[in-house]
């Protein structure tokens, strides 16, 4: 695949619109060498009880550019990799930012077809995986996708031994010693690519560069303010999210990131005493699963002093019960991995907006409401969301994707829907394709949801739209009660959304109670595989 090499948007562009602070930045590669000239003892992450340095990371980086040279990767190339949260994919991911060459971090949990698709798309070089991890044998997995894939040069085996006809990472990293030289790269070349993480179709193949992610860096640590200081990361480093407020975040600003994985409560909570945790955030069941832990109290998380939710739906209760918690300022924030960090609270923000709303557009995003005509909408009504801004993609690995999602004028069509007020604080109101038609009306699903997630019985809470004779679609709740709680029946939350005054509309005709929600590895609910488990299941109204 030919990637893009020059994505900046034209200045007319950036000043028809007016994205503010547009400016170049530089990459992971920049920050280390800067980070080890002025602060190499800096202890930079944690993971396990071992501490690394700024300066032991850069030498681990020299090694690993040597190493990935004599497999004859070069500036240019794509490399893949799919591991935990190691210090091994930091160490990986400014190695490749050093060469010049592509990153491609995989979501652990992609499996044999996924990966082979991605790395026939992204026309990997190599692939680094762990040898086994949560049970199963990545080795054996990417034997698979190297046969699929011929072009598929390499595959490193990470903490674990190689198979025949794979390397070992050590083997990079113990190499011959020799100079390093850097391959110079421009702020607006493409350096990494995220794959989406695919909860309908198959994975999006999404381009970023050093600018567009250095801004994310930015309005990031612009949110977390004084709590930035040592974050703990326990959602999958090869997000984008992860890999960049936890992977180059603590060089380029002289934070901390503890390296959590896999995410167990009790674990998490003693590492918060530990390193005296000051950044708390993350998706929705995972802060769920801490305030619920058994051993969780107040004083264990008494270091806390910022905590962002996002990544997938934020009811309002879990932003209160969260602030409650852990004592800590709790925003919401809104974005994708095309335009992540889109809009956040802010300190300041008046309480009904903190819980209700996803904040407003950070520093340089131009964010409007359409209408299905494409016309902006005023304040209180609902259409879909446009994004352009300096953390912006700068398009999709398969260039046929750019006509439907990217406009002329270089907006992006989220099909999200949202709603602003007159402050200028946004509300996700759901999104354009889950919506229940009912009867001819449309429904937001996420709308019910918010509504069902105040009754005091239920913990997690998905509404999907079943196929109806009579109706058309059929409201259907799919809920996880609350642990010691009896689990609502049908009626009980009919009366209640009814004495909430929600319309007759939106009551649930349907209600399954479930143990679990099924969700992808950053914590959004694969609705559509709930809808498939239904339909086998024979679930009629």
């Amino acid at each position: 695949m030919a990637l893009r090499r020059d994505a900046a948007p034209s200045r007319e562009r950036i000043e028809r619109h007016g994205a503010e602070g547009y400016w170049p930045r530089s990459g992971p590669s920049e920050a280390l060498a800067r980070a080890t000239r002025e602060a190499p003892g800096h202890v930079a992450f944690v993971e396990s009880g071992l501490r690394v340095t700024v300066g032991d990371l850069s030498r681990r980086v020299d090694a690993l550019v040597r190493g990935m040279r004599r497999l004859g990767i070069d500036r240019g190339d794509v490399v893949s990799w799919q591991l935990p949260s190691w210090i091994e994919g930091i160490a990986l991911h400014f190695a490749i930012d050093r060469l010049g060459a592509v990153s491609n971090p995989l979501l652990p949990i992609l499996r044999e077809r996924e990966v082979a698709f991605i790395a026939r798309q992204a026309g990997s070089r190599a692939l680094f995986v762990p040898g086994t991890h949560r049970g199963f044998d990545h080795r054996a997995m990417a034997i698979d996708v190297r046969e699929r894939c011929p072009e598929l040069e390499h595959v490193v085996v990470v903490r674990g031994e190689p198979a025949s006809g794979q390397v070992g990472f050590r083997t990079l990293e113990d190499g011959p010693a020799g100079p390093v030289e850097a391959s110079p790269r421009g702020p607006h070349e493409v350096s990494a690519i995220f794959y989406t993480s695919g909860t309908t179709a198959e994975p999006k193949g999404v381009l970023h560069t050093p600018s567009t992610l250095g801004h994310f860096l930015a309005v990031q640590q612009a949110a977390l303010g004084d709590g930035a200081a040592v974050g703990i990361l326990w959602f999958p480093l090869t997000h984008v999210g992860g890999i960049c407020a936890f992977g180059t975040a603590p060089v380029a600003q002289r934070t901390r990131a503890v390296l959590l994985d896999p995410f167990e409560p009790e674990c998490a909570l003693r590492a918060i005493e530990a390193e005296g945790v000051t950044s708390a955030g993350g998706p929705t069941p995972i802060l769920q699963a801490l305030l619920s832990a058994p051993g969780f109290s107040p004083g264990r998380v008494a270091s806390v002093r910022v905590a962002g939710i996002g990544a997938t739906d934020v009811p309002p209760e879990l932003v209160r019960e969260v602030a409650r918690g852990l004592g800590a300022f709790v925003y919401r924030s809104y974005g994708m991995t095309e335009c992540p960090m889109a809009t956040a609270g802010l300190r300041g923000d008046p309480p009904h907006a903190l819980c209700g709303t996803d904040g407003r557009p950070s520093p340089g995003v131009v964010l409007r409401i359409v209408d299905e005509s494409g016309r902006e909408v005023g304040a209180g009504c609902e259409g879909e969301i446009e994004l352009f801004g300096p953390q912006l993609f700068v398009g999709y690995a398969d260039p046929a994707l750019d006509r439907d999602a990217i406009l002329p004028d270089g907006f992006l069509r989220t099909g999200d829907l949202a709603i602003r007020d007159e402050a200028g604080f946004v509300r996700i109101t759901g999104r354009r394709k889950d919506v229940i038609l009912r009867k001819g009306e449309n429904l937001s699903a996420k709308a019910i949801e918010d509504e069902l997630h105040e009754h005091p019985a239920v913990a997690e809470a998905a509404v999907v739209g079943l196929p109806d004779p009579a109706c058309g679609e059929r409201v259907c709740a799919c809920i996880v009660p609350r642990p010691g709680v009896p689990a609502p029946d049908l009626r009980a939350l009919g009366a209640f959304l009814r004495g909430r005054g929600v319309m007759v509309q939106k009551i649930p005709e349907q209600v399954e109670i479930l143990a679990e929600l099924p969700r992808n590895a950053t914590g959004k609910v694969r609705k559509h595989e709930l809808r498939a488990r239904l339909a086998a299941a024979g679930r009629r109204a």
